[in-house]
């Protein structure tokens, strides 16, 4: 019995430095990210865009720090489509935060000196993603929207995401 747990604690001993050396090499990818020019291949809704960079790499990239309304959400098409013109054939920069469970590369676009995620907040398109301590500039941009009543704050009472989807399972 012994000899099975010192097969699995010298087994662990091994798999977490392989973990943290593979994690700490991710980060240090989507750090490099940051000095390259972006193109977006295509908007997959109001938050999430696939970009291809000079060099030809792509990249799906979920906007950091916002959540945009569902395709089929009130206000989800108006947000994809934003996003979508603010984008196209415009050559864009990131700064590049990690990754999510998924993979795709959390960032904050930029177009010149204009941050497209604060745009997107403060065009009542998209709510400040609030779980971790959210950009400042964010939630201004959010309370100033909620104030003016535009976007998806003219209805009496917006349905987040997240809300949305539990009581809209994908067929």
């Amino acid at each position: 019995m012994y000899s099975k747990l010192y097969k699995l604690l010298g087994a662990l001993a091994l798999l977490v430095p392989i973990l943290t050396i593979g994690e700490c090499r991710r980060q240090q990818d989507t750090h490099s990210l940051s000095k390259t020019t972006w193109t977006v291949r295509k908007v997959h809704d109001g938050d999430t865009v696939t970009a291809v960079n000079q060099n030809g790499h792509v990249e799906k990239v979920r906007l950091a720090d916002i959540d945009a309304p569902e395709y089929r959400q009130p206000y989800g098409q108006a947000a994809r489509q934003s996003l979508a013109q603010k984008l196209n054939k415009t050559p864009f920069h990131m700064t590049p935060n990690g990754r999510d469970q998924y993979g795709r590369l959390l960032a904050t676009l930029w177009v010149d000196d204009r941050n497209i995620n604060r745009e997107l907040v403060a065009a009542g398109l998209a709510w400040v993603f609030d779980r971790y301590s959210p950009p400042t500039d964010l939630v201004a941009a959010e309370k100033d929207a909620k104030k003016a009543r535009i976007g998806l704050w003219e209805a009496a009472d917006p349905v987040r995401p997240a809300t949305w989807r539990a009581t809209h399972p994908r067929q």
